[in-house]
């Protein structure tokens, strides 16, 4: 990448008239003294714009849980209190930028004559990479309460309350106000703690790590920080039983209702811009949603008149009628029929209809728009980012479908196999389709929607309007990049897209006969994706992305053996995907991968009881991921891969 330490001075071809990087800065060198002569056009530096950086955080995990039962006559109480905190750390892409330099800056040199050039620079040898330290602290709190009524029938109810406080941020950034001071592009300010008389001025014409301590405090004193509070109250009260009895047996029902109310408190900073911190935009909303549901379940056929072909025949039925605030009243209907023609053989389909409005940090998440090098073809261009949430957002919804059958055939006793194929179709999925795919968003003609291409040098509404972007309290990236360089918007912010079918076929088996004294279970799993077909608007292409890195992989499956005797059980697990292809079709590798898992419990009449030891290898035989030329600069596809390798745990608990 030719944004570099030393950088690179830009030229305008006189034919193409593209600008490009022509003179590299000597490397080696104070950037004291230079002459036009010591700069070589086409000899120029390079950069890894990945170096230094984390592609997992450091991470510190807190959990405590504490649960109560008690019986208070034919009442029965149930008390649930959970505590978490996560705290990370991770330095992230060390930041570039178009510095623009003059005669004002007292170590300015031009090989050519000019009164000022434009540099491509990377800060990764002055001032490092950004740095992130995310928390995250949750608290839920649930009181329920069991009682029996007339009959069979029982009524349960409990209230909950959950919140989540996470604070984001990163520090360690450019300020570019304070850049540009430095460059000597703008007079000294007064209100800003340097000043480039007293403290220096930056040199980018220098081929070593020698900048002033004060200028690389000034400029690298960027950050931005955001705390979002969440939280959610409920009230839930379900009473089921017996309504009356069915030659196949009793026909029961539940009817219940639930009342939530949810709030979203959001605020921060940021410093990345100006010469003082400025607030974000806050938020503070909250919604009400009341629901009442039904529930039946009838058996037409059962143990009492069953006939051949007719073992058994069950219908359910549910509706979940719910009111939201913000968003009206939905009704969700589901019905599922459960058929055993013979014995060890059921059959099964279900139908159903659902409804997800968008989060309230979906509806109002903070807006981010920072400038990103796309590839396109051989090379890459400058383009601005935007991310974040989408008040305009409308509810997703969704039909599903399913046929299965489950067989446990008398001749193989403990023998159980099943399967099951599945349907899934959204409609205005809440989804950020460009997000999923930066490094081709250019290139794939279905994000086309998401993207707009610009010439602002050429271009008078190209710059209008890449200037007021730059210019909104959102960018992050303003005076880094002059707005005449931008090729190109890209919008990876939530919206709603068109259509997601998901279509597919999951396997399961499982045996459990007595091996060594103890009891064996052996199991298998697999999940075989025919299609993840998107349609992202209502004139863009149907494509189906199954297997396609990036996306579901289209073959998952886990075979496991798990041995139990007394206070030992032990296990052993073979995970399996399926190879892939990347958007231009070529192969990436399978992938197979080996789990480990030994227990050990204190007996009954023990001093140890309620004392147990788990040790759980994952991936045992450190296996790497296949290798996939990831444009983002990864060697894996981190949606179907992870490089943590061996991953060791070993857990101590005490029940009482």
């Amino acid at each position: 990448m030719t944004f570099a330490a030393p950088g690179n001075i830009l030229r305008q071809d006189p034919v193409t008239r593209v600008t490009g990087p022509y003179w590299g800065i000597p490397p080696g060198q104070p950037g004291v003294g230079l002459q036009p002569s010591d700069f070589l056009a086409g000899q120029l530096n390079y950069d890894d714009p990945r170096a230094g950086q984390d592609i997992l955080p450091a991470q510190r995990r807190i959990s405590l849980v504490a649960n109560a039962r008690q019986e208070l006559g034919k009442v029965e109480l149930q008390a649930d209190a959970r505590y978490s905190f996560r705290r990370s750390k991770a330095e992230i892409r060390a930041q570039t930028a178009t510095l623009t330099v003059s005669r004002n800056n007292p170590f300015f040199v031009s090989p050519n004559g000019s009164t000022s050039h434009q540099i491509a620079y990377a800060f990764g040898d002055d001032i490092g990479g950004p740095f992130t330290r995310p928390t995250s602290e949750s608290l839920s709190l649930a009181l329920g309460a069991a009682a029996p009524l007339a009959g069979d029938w029982r009524l349960d109810a409990y209230a909950g309350f959950a919140q989540e406080i996470q604070e984001t941020g990163s520090a360690g950034q450019l300020n570019s106000a304070l850049l540009q001071e430095a460059l000597g592009n703008v007079a000294d300010r007064p209100d800003t703690g340097y000043s480039p008389q007293r403290d220096g001025y930056f040199n980018p014409f220098s081929g070593l790590p020698n900048q002033r301590s004060a200028v690389l405090a000034a400029i690298g004193s960027g950050f931005s920080d955001t705390r979002t509070v969440t939280r959610v109250a409920t009230g839930n009260a379900q009473a089921d039983g017996t309504v009356l009895d069915l030659p196949g047996g009793a026909l029961k029902v539940a009817l219940g209702g639930q009342l939530r109310r949810e709030a979203l408190d959001r605020h921060g900073s940021s410093y990345t811009s100006t010469t003082a911190p400025v607030a974000i935009a806050a938020a503070d909303v909250g919604r009400t949603v009341a629901a009442a549901f039904a529930e039946a379940r009838a058996p037409l056929f059962g143990a009492e008149n069953a006939r051949p072909g007719f073992r058994s025949l069950e219908f359910s039925g549910a509706v979940r009628v719910e009111r939201y605030s913000d968003f009206g009243t939905t009704a969700n209907p589901k019905a599922g029929l459960s058929w055993g023609p013979a014995e060890g053989l059921n059959l099964r389909a279900t139908y159903g209809h659902s409804f997800r409005a968008p989060a309230l940090t979906e509806l109002n998440d903070t807006q981010l728009y920072t400038a990103a090098q796309f590839p396109l073809g051989s090379g890459r261009i400058l383009g601005l980012l935007l991310q974040g949430g989408n008040a305009d957002l409308e509810p997703e919804t969704a039909k599903t479908w399913t046929l299965g059958a489950d067989v446990q055939p008398s001749a193989i006793a403990g023998l159980r196999i099943s399967a099951t194929l599945f349907e899934t179709a959204f409609e205005d999925r809440i989804d950020q389709p460009a997000r999923q795919n930066l490094a081709g968003v250019l290139a794939d003609p279905t994000l086309a929607p998401f993207v707009r291409r610009i010439q602002p040098d050429t271009s008078p509404a190209d710059l209008q309007l890449i200037t007021a972007l730059l210019a909104d309290p959102a960018a992050a990236s303003a005076g880094l990049f002059p707005p005449q360089d931008y090729r190109a918007i890209v919008d990876a912010r939530l919206v709603n897209t068109g259509r997601l079918t998901v279509r597919g076929l999951d396997l399961q088996a499982s045996y459990a006969p007595p091996l060594a004294g103890g009891d064996l279970n052996l199991s298998a799993n697999a999940s075989w994706l025919f299609d993840y077909v998107q349609q992202l608007t209502p004139t863009s292409a149907a494509v189906d992305r199954s297997g396609q890195a990036g996306y579901p992989a289209d073959l998952r499956a886990r075979l496991a053996a798990d041995w139990t005797r007394g206070p030992v059980s032990a296990g052993l697990a073979l995970n399996h995907m399926g190879d892939l292809r990347t958007p231009d079709g070529r192969g990436i590798d399978s992938l197979s991968t080996v789990d480990l898992r030994v227990s050990l419990k204190g007996g009954d009449g023990s001093r140890l009881r309620g004392v147990a030891l788990d040790l759980t290898v994952r991936n045992l035989f450190d296996t790497d991921p296949p290798f996939y030329d990831n444009p983002d600069g990864f060697a894996f596809d981190p949606a179907n891969a992870d490089v943590v390798g061996r991953f060791v745990s070993l857990e101590l608990s005490r029940s009482w």
